[in-house]
């Protein structure tokens, strides 16, 4: 840190039921890997030396209270995640480095993998699995939590961007409207 995260394109809002169900065909082919997008802060966090430190999406430091932060320095020295603060929380979608292991070239299902892995060591909940059709057909009545999905291209890498407007095109963000 500090880098600049990988940030989802916006795709066509979730309002049409067929279009749904050909992103959820797509997913389960393995074209996709599909969570849930949670409605807060999206942050990088990182553990080095015994410290945590929280990163914007703009490459500068977050400047709330992460409640949960100190729980991640039970993890090995040098671990780096993406995720989102909700309600003063962190929940991390993926697991960037471990141990001063870099997994930016690991696939994308890999390094969400990983992150499932290391909540479930810390025994944080996992926000993350993919949602059903009917999860994602019921709009509203995952609002405010939820906003949508995110889709990753499931071979794909994590490319740092050169700038925090700069979009990717391996992640792709769909909202309910």
């Amino acid at each position: 840190m500090p880098f600049f995260p990988m940030r989802p394109f916006r795709g066509r809002a979730l309002l049409r039921p067929n279009n749904i169900r050909e992103m959820c065909e797509e997913a389960a082919a393995g074209v996709w890997v599909m969570q849930p997008k949670l409605n807060g802060d999206r942050v990088g966090l990182a553990c080095v030396d015994g410290k945590v430190y929280v990163q914007n999406r703009h490459g500068g430091c977050y400047r709330f209270k992460v409640h949960n932060a100190p729980d991640f320095l039970a993890l090995p020295n040098r671990t780096c995640f993406d995720g989102e603060v909700f309600k003063g929380n962190f929940y991390p979608f993926e697991l960037l480095a471990c141990n001063g292991k870099s997994f930016l070239m690991a696939e994308a299902h890999e390094r969400v993998r990983l992150a499932k892995d290391m909540t479930q060591i810390l025994g944080h909940p996992w926000l993350f699995d993919p949602p059903s059709l009917a999860w994602i057909m019921r709009r509203s009545a995952n609002l405010p939590m939820f906003e949508g999905v995110v889709l990753k291209r499931a071979h794909s890498r994590y490319v740092m961007l050169g700038s925090d407007t700069q979009s990717s095109t391996g992640w792709m963000k769909r909202l309910w409207r």
